[in-house]
Order: structure tokens, then sequence, then C-alpha cells
């Protein structure tokens, strides 16, 4: 009987946990098709389907976890390195007691100052926490939510192509601008894997704010008062909280790509028309025409067939008709 009711438990836990994964999914993708969606400038126009936004959840999941434990075995590998590296060095015997030297002279300092000066330490450590969030803000979430704001890409002027995506680059630390990565999604799949790389630039930028929320929550810092920590992990919480939020409406700009079935529609009274099938329900059908660059809704009542001949990107034929 008690192994009955363990499995009943592990059942009900299993299907609860279950339920918790597809709601989170069914939001990420929520917010990453609608993203991409907007920044087409289509987001009011095109319906959501829920396999659709399941199925771009588990798309982000899949990216975000493939690169993050990417990094983390990277930055593993290199912590393993430092270690065994200090294990040698420890071995020789002037390092040796240069390193316990040291030690007791910082921890001497240290008593000092918090003697002399009690709030000097507290004052500089909590400067130099909110200088380095100051910093990952510029560097990370700014680009981020600037990225997040693209939208009506469809309807802004072509672009020629290039075979050269770096030259639309400007030199600079802090990321791609909006104006930049718009640039990039208007060539098509030929700047793909920038796009791609300036959102593992972001991801970079998530583990290391992960790294520091899990440090300020597990260590307790000499800051006084104490209500000082308090507030500091609580603002650093919200922050990571909404640099996660963020993170799926820059996956469905950067990441997905605009990628839809090429269709023909042959209509009852002998008219056809080509273009990017981009949703249907029971009653009408949505098509991008790209030679007249406008979406075209078509009553289902009106069409007599309906042939799928390929498939390509909105942005690959900015100047002709969909081939």
């Amino acid at each position: 009987m008690e192994l009955l009711q363990r499995l009943k438990e592990s059942i009900a836990w299993l299907g609860g946990a279950l339920a918790a994964l597809t709601a989170i999914g069914y939001a990420t993708g929520y917010y990453a098709f609608h993203a991409h969606l907007t920044m087409l400038g289509l987001g009011r126009v095109v319906d959501f389907q829920h396999e659709d936004m399941l199925l771009e959840g588990a798309r982000f999941f899949f990216a975000v976890t493939a690169h993050l434990l990417q990094m983390m075995l990277a930055l593993g590998a290199g912590l393993a390195s430092v270690l065994v590296l200090s294990a040698l060095l420890g071995e020789i015997g002037p390092l040796r007691r240069s390193w316990r030297r040291l030690v007791l002279w910082w921890a001497e300092r240290r008593a000092a100052l918090d003697v002399a000066r009690p709030a000097l330490i507290s004052t500089l450590l909590l400067t130099a926490l909110v200088l380095l969030l100051i910093a990952h803000t510029e560097r990370f979430f700014y680009p981020l939510l600037a990225l997040g704001r693209i939208d009506s890409l469809l309807f802004r002027a072509a672009l020629p192509a290039t075979n050269n995506c770096r030259a639309l680059i400007p030199i600079t630390d802090t990321g791609l601008t909006p104006a930049v990565a718009a640039a990039l999604l208007m060539q098509g799949e030929r700047c793909a894997s920038l796009l791609l790389g300036e959102f593992r630039r972001l991801l970079d930028g998530y583990l290391v704010l992960l790294i520091a929320i899990s440090l300020a929550f597990s260590v307790n810092f000499p800051i006084r008062p104490a209500v000082l920590t308090r507030v500091f992990r609580l603002v650093l919480a919200v922050y990571g909280m909404v640099y996660t939020l963020m993170l799926p409406v820059d996956f469905g700009i950067l990441v997905r790509a605009a990628v839809y079935p090429v269709a023909r529609l042959d209509f009852k009274n002998d008219a056809a028309v080509t273009g990017n099938l981009m949703t249907r329900n029971d009653k009408n059908l949505l098509l991008w025409l790209p030679s007249e660059r406008k979406a075209m809704w078509y009553p289902s009542e009106t069409i007599a067939t309906v042939q799928v001949i390929g498939q390509n990107n909105l942005f690959s034929h900015p100047e002709g008709d969909a081939q």
C-alpha cells in the first residue's frame, strides 16, 4: 500500500510538472511568436495557433539551454584549469609561503579597516556592485530592450542585397543597434549567423546575471546596514526577471527565420495569385504578396484549390514576386 501511495504521489507530481512546463512553453512561445509577427508588421493580423506557440516555446528553450550548457562547460573547464594550476604552484615552497603571507597581510589590513573605518568596506563593496550592475545594463540589457522594439520591416523600403553582411555593422562593443539589426533581418537568410551571434551574446549576459544572482543569495556580503543587502538582492531579482521575460521577444526577432510556404491560389472565377501563405482558418486565408508588398485576406469560399509550391524567406526577394 505504501508503494502504491508513493506511485500515486509521483504520478500526481509528474502531471503537475508537465502542466507547469506546458504553460511556461505556451507563454514563452506566445512572446516569441508575437514579437516575430510584430517585427514583420503583421502582429495584429495573423492569428496564433496553439501548436505554433508550444513549438516556438520548445525551440526557444532548446536554443537557450544548449548555449548556456556550452558556456557552463567552457567556464567549468577554465575553472578546473585554474584549480589544477593553483595546486601545482602550491607545491612550490616559496610561492606557497608568499601566498600565505599575502593572505595573512590582507586579513590584518581588513581587520584594521573594520576598526578604523567600519563603513568603508561596506560602502566600497556596495559601490562596486552597483557599478557592475550599471555596466551590465549598458552592455546587455539596453540592447536587449531596444532590439525588442523592431517592427513593420515588411513595409519598409527594401534594401539592396549584399554578400558582405559585416559591412552593415559599425564597430561597436555593445552589440547590434536596432537599425543595424533591422538591416540584417531584411537581408533574409544571408545574415542569419550574425543575428544568431547577437542573441548568443545576450545569452552570455544572461549567464553572468544568473551567476551574480546565485552569489547574491548564497554569500553573506559585509554590507551594513543589512537592509541594503536585502534591497540589492530584490533589485537584482527583479532585474533578472525582466531580463528573462525579454529573451523570448528577442529570440522571435533575431533567431526565428521569416520562412513561410509559397502557395498558389486558384479561384473559382479562374483567377490565380501566388504569395507567401501566412495563416488560414475556416473562413479566410492570409497571403503575403511580395510584389505588391501587402497582405491580403481571401475568403475560403472563393478559392477552388490551394497549391503549396515551396517556401522562402519573406525578405529573400524584396524586389520581385515570390518564387
